[in-house]
């Protein structure tokens, strides 16, 4: 547990480190190789059986980020590794949760996570000379809070009114959003390859999610029975 909450700690660092020193859609290809990570450990520490469609997932998701952040062929920065290491603790902490989901409440270890949260932000408050932000920061950090709140709620609504299985494909829209909000306030425009790229990751984790509900489905079914157990 205490693992996990550092894992989270140190994602939260990287990731503001990311999206402030790359393009916003190289950052959302990176961080969105955490559901094929998930899968490289799961077979590693967990022991599960992977398929191959879903290692055929791996593969194309890691060769859509190659053909966004084209190792080589442009200038790498140390924004992708952090965006990576992003992705490789999201899913360091997905294995974490399963292998403690029966050992401890799912209030214990999110109460554990949001502690540590505030010791590590209020100590780095505390060692970087905090200042109070003047009224333009203060605006952007009142929007920043609005948009963060109202997407906790209408992702509660969504959970409330669809089926997790409908909801989990609509999060790869970040990446076209990441594109779009990146070319209209940062001037950040994707080539074709990289447009590319960014689809097939966006592919190879959708289909990472519909194998794992199509197998899932498939040990639900009793074929006897005609009914799902």
């Amino acid at each position: 547990m205490q693992a996990r909450a550092w894992a989270g700690i140190a994602s939260g660092v990287l990731s503001v480190y990311a999206f402030t020193t790359i393009p916003l859609a190289e950052a959302y290809a990176l961080i969105f190789l955490a559901p094929l990570c998930v899968t490289i450990l799961s077979t590693v520490i967990l022991k599960e059986k992977v398929g191959p469609w879903r290692w055929l997932a791996v593969v194309a998701g890691f060769a859509g980020v190659m053909l966004v952040v084209r190792p080589g062929f442009r200038e790498l920065h140390l924004g992708h590794l952090a965006a990576f290491g992003v992705a490789f603790l999201a899913a360091t902490s997905v294995i974490l949760m399963r292998s403690l989901a029966q050992q401890e409440k799912r209030t214990t270890m999110l109460g554990v996570l949001i502690g540590y949260g505030l010791a590590f932000n209020g100590m780095g408050a505390a060692a970087t000379s905090f200042t109070l932000p003047d009224a333009r920061q203060l605006a952007w950090f009142v929007i920043s809070g609005a948009f963060t709140s109202c997407g906790q709620l209408l992702q509660l609504l969504a959970v409330k009114y669809a089926p997790a299985n409908r909801i989990a494909p609509t999060h790869y829209s970040q990446i076209v959003w990441a594109v779009i909000l990146g070319a209209l306030f940062f001037q950040e425009y994707p080539d074709a390859l990289s447009l590319v790229g960014l689809a097939v990751v966006g592919g190879s984790g959708l289909l990472t999610m519909v194998r794992e509900e199509a197998r899932l489905g498939t040990v639900r079914w009793n074929p006897f029975s005609r009914t799902r157990l």
